[in-house]
């Protein structure tokens, strides 16, 4: 197995090819909608592939979720093509296509510059960001997900144990053991796993990383989870909400500033509001927090995940944060020192992993810049409280659609800024073809409650 920090070179990479007989190099990217997509040439490539990249058409980055491309996307066929050009350090073997090598790539313009609809070099742009003030951003994440079937157009779930049962866990524990193996051998390492909330729905933690990695892992994550799941009989599904007797999948991102030496910056033991937070970490949430309306359209990017982003169900209950409060969108764990972190509760896996964290991370740099007071914390539960209640408490809603997400979205000027002009308008194009082709669907709820009502 490939160390996670090598950095290896063109002629290291080709003997390791050749000895592992592989056949097949795949080079992937995420689009506009989050999308793992890939264009896999023959092994005897691999010279042009990293001298070149491998092309794909500019107007692949406006398919929307619906696998169309987006109707009034500037991104069209006559725009050319892109390079993608792997990134060598991201070299993996899947345990699950012995004759395949992974890549996650980056997208180029043909002229050789980075291309402006790349969502991993905006991510790395912030990261530089981060670089330059002295910080260094640390993340890792907690991936719920769940395994299904489909019978009669029905969704039926991989098996009915209990809440982080032991006999859930007895009955996943082969799959679960495949997983771990095709995660390790993506260099994706993990710390715990657990059945989440029975009926099928698991979680697995990744550890802690760095740089761009922690972003790379999702990506990774989800390829492997879904391919190794079909090799079971499965569909490992990363939907928000499936339906309303079941559990929501997020993806919590728990996240820390350490400076050059290490040093968790989060951290300050004689915090006057005995959270044991720094002034930069309350700083940091201040900026997460006073964008976090704006954020969902990228944490949450699809019309299912606000289903899941509802009052009561241990998500993000309002736009807060407290300690161990599992309903604020910012929760501050119980461990402390080197181990102190934020978690952010509101994404799912939908999101684009690149823009999510680079949107967290530029808000809370923003937050430490201009020194944002995210205010006292809220230590009683706001999950049995109507939206009415939470407002007359002073708090702050989440959007309820994703329309309403991507209205504030439009309107944030640091979002802007991070994303650039051309990837941001693209993004709200692209999230908009969903709702417009959401917008006359009728559900089988309005047809039991209102057929013969009216």
């Amino acid at each position: 197995m490939l160390s996670v920090n090598c950095f290896l070179n063109l002629s290291q990479i080709k003997k390791i090819i050749g000895e592992r007989h592989i056949a097949m190099i795949n080079v992937s990217y995420l689009d506009l909608a989050g999308v793992a997509r890939t264009k896999p040439k023959a092994a005897a490539e691999i010279d042009d592939i990293f001298n070149n990249g491998v092309k794909t058409a500019k107007a692949n980055l406006a398919i929307n979720t619906l696998d169309a491309l987006t109707p009034d996307s500037t991104l069209t066929v006559a725009h050319g093509d892109l390079s993608i050009m792997p990134d060598a350090s991201t070299l993996a073997l899947p345990s699950y296509a012995p004759k395949t090598a992974r890549f996650v790539g980056d997208l180029y313009e043909l002229n050789g510059s980075p291309s402006s609809l790349c969502s991993r070099t905006v991510y790395r742009r912030v990261l530089e960001q981060a670089g330059s003030m002295g910080y260094q951003f640390v993340a890792g994440s907690e991936i719920e997900f769940h395994l299904v079937n489909q019978q009669d157009d029905r969704v039926v779930p991989a098996d009915t144990s209990r809440i982080q049962s032991q006999a859930g866990y007895d009955f996943h524990q082969a799959i679960m053991a495949d997983f771990l193996a095709a995660l390790e051998s993506m260099n994706v390492h993990v710390i715990k796993t657990h059945v989440e909330g029975g009926r099928g729905q698991l979680e697995i933690d990744l550890a802690y990383g760095e740089g761009l990695k922690p972003a790379d892992d999702i990506v990774y994550f989800k390829d492997a989870v879904k391919a190794v799941a079909r090799q079971h009989g499965w569909i490992a599904s990363f939907m928000p909400k499936i339906g309303h007797d079941w559990w929501g999948s997020g993806v919590h991102i728990h996240l820390s500033l350490h400076d050059p030496d290490g040093a968790n910056l989060l951290y300050d033991e004689g915090d006057e509001r005995k959270l044991g937070l720094s002034q930069l970490g309350y700083h940091f949430i201040g900026g997460v927090l006073s964008h976090t309306r704006a954020l969902c359209a990228v944490a949450a990017p699809i019309i299912n995940s606000y289903k899941r982003l509802l009052p009561g169900r241990w998500n993000a209950d309002a736009v807060v944060y407290g300690p161990g409060h599992r309903g604020a969108a910012i929760r501050i764990p119980d461990e402390r020192g080197k181990a102190t972190r934020l978690e952010y509760r509101v994404p799912d896996t939908a999101s684009n992993p690149y823009l999510l964290m680079a949107c967290i991370l530029a808000a809370g740099l923003e937050g430490i810049n201009r020194k944002i007071d995210p205010r006292d914390p809220v230590t009683y539960d706001i999950s049995p409280m109507t939206d009415r209640e939470r407002v007359a408490r002073g708090l702050t809603l989440l959007p309820r659609s994703l329309g309403e997400a991507l209205g504030e979205f439009e309107k944030d000027r640091l979002f802007r800024e991070t994303l650039g002009d051309t990837l941001f308008e693209e993004y709200i194009k692209n999230r908009a073809s969903e709702i417009q082709q959401a917008a006359d669907q009728v559900t089988d709820w309005e047809v039991r409650h209102f057929l013969d009502l009216f």
